[in-house]
Formats: C-alpha cells, sequence, structure tokens
C-alpha cells in the first residue's frame, strides 16, 4: 500500500515514525541527573558556546522558555552565563565540565538508539544528515524571512 503514496508522504510517514520513536527512547533515557526533555534538547545543542537569543530560535523555543531551561541547567551545575565579550548587553551560554559529560552521554546514547531505531548505517545515516541539514535549514531561513516581514 505505501508504494502507491507519493514520495514525498512517504517522506513525511518516515520522519514522523522516526521522531516518534527517537523522541519516546530519548524521553526514556535514564540520566544520573533525571533531567526533564527540554533541558536534554537544549543541553544537546549546546556544543559550543551560544548566545541566549541564537539557542531559543535554534531550538523553536520562546527566550522565556530557554532562560527557565538555563536556569535548570545552571541549578545542576551543568551550564553557566557568561558575558557576551562581543556585546556586554548579550550572554552566551556554556557548558561546565560536568556539562559536557552530560552532554556526551546523551549524544552516545541518542546516536545509539537512532541507529537502533532507523537501521541506518554510517553510509545512510551521512546521506540523511546532509538531508536534514538541508530541510533544517530552509526552515531557519523560512523563519527568519517571516519574522522579518
Amino acid at each position: 500500500m505505501e508504494a502507491a503514496l507519493s514520495d514525498e508522504l512517504r517522506s513525511l510517514l518516515g520522519v514522523d515514525a522516526i521522531y516518534t520513536q527517537v523522541l519516546a527512547a530519548i524521553e526514556g533515557l535514564a540520566l544520573e541527573d533525571a533531567l526533564p526533555d527540554p533541558v536534554k534538547r537544549v543541553l544537546i545543542r549546546l556544543e559550543q558556546p551560544i548566545r541566549m537569543g541564537d539557542l531559543a530560535r535554534a531550538s523553536n523555543l520562546l527566550p522565556s522558555t530557554v532562560t527557565s531551561i538555563v536556569d535548570m541547567l545552571e541549578d545542576e551545575g551543568l551550564a553557566e552565563r557568561q558575558r557576551d565579550p562581543s556585546d556586554r548587553r548579550a550572554w552566551l551560554l556554556s557548558l561546565t565540565e560536568k556539562g559536557q559529560a552530560t552532554r556526551a552521554e546523551l549524544v552516545e546514547k541518542a546516536s545509539e538508539i537512532f541507529h537502533a531505531v532507523t537501521g541506518f548505517d554510517s553510509e545512510d545515516t551521512e546521506a540523511f544528515a546532509r538531508l536534514m541539514d538541508k530541510a533544517r535549514k530552509n526552515i531557519h531561513e523560512t523563519l527568519l524571512d517571516r519574522s522579518r516581514k
């Protein structure tokens, strides 16, 4: 039956299935800190120091939501806010050593989950990642265009 569906619809159904299964598995991750899912999602994005506003945009979250999540990260000793040296009005968020270790654990488990859910090998994963990068870039550019109007 799925062969009769358009490529677009099959793609949407596939992305939905992957998202649903990966999200359920990530929510079930047992980390030492027992962090809530939104905190895990932000933590995974903190590969390098980032401005709070940029983090909100990248995460598709309201700045007030990011502030609450960052408060939790700071309370757990996982992240710290510092003034951006290039703009003293802005705050940069960076991981502490504990945050880096927790993020590394999350990344490793998320990778395992992704491969278990998708059945992708490294070549499939690389091709899929390229397509998702393209889609994510288009989404962010489209949202940026809308916010300027």
